[in-house]
């Protein structure tokens, strides 16, 4: 037994598997079949910056006919979140994104390549990487941290590159001997990569969206394995993106400094480097300066925030996709009615500096969704909503839902003004709440001044009790309009106003915001008609006499 194997059986004695066994357990995919994963960690969170990588991923399979899968890496415990798994498939499930392998719940996997969570494949890295020993590509390593301070502070010193490499890789060439020493003195070992020898000292790899990439070769005995035995996550990855057969891994771009770490893990297995996409981080304007979406400082940076706020699943898509690829909104417009499946997502259109997040343009992309939505439709999408998020609101809307699909027809193409009012359908009260008489009567401190400022008490009463005669009017079949109304009370249009205005009482823009007022105690909102059709005469004539 040459020294190599002798060291494997001594660092994994009990490791019994061969990368033979693994190639067997894990059968190659059949030829040409595109698989992409997502690999979050269990944190607890997951950032829409996930999700817009994810959706890449499953759109890059599904669009070729491949795999999307759902991979967990969990080997940092200090990090991990309960339910995590939980969280992040009920997003995906949400977000209609389908897993074909992997994780699909806090309890499930499917799949034939699995487990798909890391923490549950220790035997496989274990096995590559006595392989690596054997094969003289990784060795122990004893060092302690102040031996590891002591190597960092020789290369200040002497003004070199920092890293355990070459000379100042302390435990590189230990010997058999030496190691089982170490071994039984330590108790442990950290396992480190050796880098060969010879080695080309820049390396290029063909970016699916950077182009090709050039850079420095990595020198560093980078660690495989550490002590309590979890890999790392470039040994990890490596051998799980190989048994599971990814063709593409897209990433985000703080990993490309990396890729002469994995063309050396890839080539000293001799396991096939997938293709590699590297995708710039979502962005947002922060004063004139740009900085990634944070989980502290920015609400939208949270996935489920999409789900609490209502927005319809087809918005966030919509938006989204315009961020991925350049040529997704020109396509959208001109294809509304179309599935967005039929979009053929493409690399050379993703950008490569990064997307700028931009949620009032989410706001208007899903304002228009919501308005083509039919009133049936949106009625259920509101009830489904409230039913999950506010039950108050629920039960308000199921006590009465033709008042609810009233209020639901003052919104879209068919509605009097073609009106828009709502972002997503958390918006709904505040939209429509002041036309429920409770809400409407609650205080408005707002009201008084903006009253005031239209209809001034010198003369309110009159207008009240002329609006009051309008309404009675109109409900016995009267066919005057509020135009007529508004000439008979003295308003014109502000160019007579300007002209005259000792001749006029007001402008005509304060004549329909007074009558807003009385009716909403709300400056803005739907169209007045709509308004009144909603309300009824009867309760318009109740609101404008509590102003008596």
């Amino acid at each position: 037994m040459n020294q190599n194997k002798q060291m494997a059986e001594l660092l994994f004695p009990n490791v019994t598997l061969t990368i033979k066994d693994l190639e067997e357990r894990f059968p190659r995919r059949k030829e040409g079949t595109v698989v992409t994963r997502f690999a979050p960690s269990p944190t607890g969170f997951l950032h829409i910056g996930g999700v817009y990588t994810a959706l890449m991923n499953a759109k890059l399979a599904h669009q070729a006919g491949g795999v999307f899968m759902l991979r967990i890496e969990d080997t940092d415990k200090k990090r991990e979140v309960a339910n995590s798994k939980g969280i992040i498939c009920n997003v995906f499930n949400r977000l209609g994104v389908t897993i074909d392998e992997g994780v699909i719940s806090e309890t499930e996997q499917r799949g034939e390549y699995g487990s798909y969570i890391q923490s549950e494949r220790i035997d496989i890295y274990h096995t590559v990487a006595k392989h690596l020993v054997e094969t003289g590509y990784a060795y122990p390593c004893f060092c302690s941290e102040e031996e590891l301070n002591e190597i960092r502070a020789k290369q200040e010193e002497l003004h070199v590159a920092p890293g355990y490499y070459r000379e100042y890789a302390k435990y590189r060439n230990v010997s058999y001997e030496e190691a089982k020493e170490k071994l039984a003195e330590k108790g442990s070992f950290v396992l480190r990569f050796r880098v060969p020898d010879e080695i080309n000292e820049r390396v290029g790899v063909t970016d699916l969206i950077k182009g090709y990439i050039e850079m420095e070769n990595n020198i560093n005995d980078f660690v495989l394995l550490k002590e309590n035995g979890i890999p790392t996550y470039h040994f990890a990855h490596c051998c799980d993106d190989h048994f599971m057969g990814t063709t593409i891994v897209m990433r985000g771009d703080e990993w490309v400094a990396s890729l002469p770490i994995h063309v050396q893990l890839f080539t000293s297995c001799g396991f096939t480097l997938p293709s590699y996409a590297h995708v710039a981080p979502v962005m947002k304007l922060d004063g004139e300066s740009r900085r990634k979406l944070s989980k502290r400082k920015d609400p939208e940076s949270n996935a489920e925030f999409y789900l609490e706020e209502g927005y319809p699943i087809k918005a966030l898509y919509v938006y989204l996709y315009t961020l991925i690829n350049s040529n997704f909104e020109e396509w959208y417009l001109a294809n509304k009615d179309r599935d967005l499946d039929e979009f053929e997502m493409t690399f050379d259109a993703m950008s490569i500096s990064g997307a700028l997040y931009d949620i009032t343009k989410l706001n208007n992309i899903s304002s228009e969704i919501i308005y083509t939505t039919s009133v049936l439709d949106n009625v259920n999408n509101q009830l489904a909503w409230a039913k999950e998020f506010d039950l108050d609101l629920y039960n308000r809307l199921t006590s009465d839902l033709e008042f609810t699909k009233r209020l639901f027809a003052t919104q879209g193409p068919d509605s009097s003004e073609h009106r828009k009012d709502l972002n997503c359908y958390k918006d709904f009260l505040h939209v429509f709440g002041s036309l429920y008489a409770d809400i409407f009567e609650l205080n408005n401190d707002a009201y008084a001044e903006l009253i005031e400022e239209n209809l001034p008490k010198e003369y309110r009463s009159e207008i009240v009790e002329a609006f009051i005669t309008y309404f009675t009017e109109r409900e016995a079949g009267s066919e005057k309009t509020l135009k007529d109304l508004s000439k008979e009370l003295g308003y014109t249009d502000k160019k007579k106003y300007a002209k005259n205005p000792e001749l006029y009482r007001g402008v005509i823009t304060q004549f329909y915001k007074g009558l807003r007022l009385l009716l909403t105690h709300q400056e803005h909102g739907i169209a007045m008609d709509d308004i009144i059709s909603v309300l009824g005469y009867e309760e318009v004539i109740r609101r404008l006499k509590l102003e008596l």
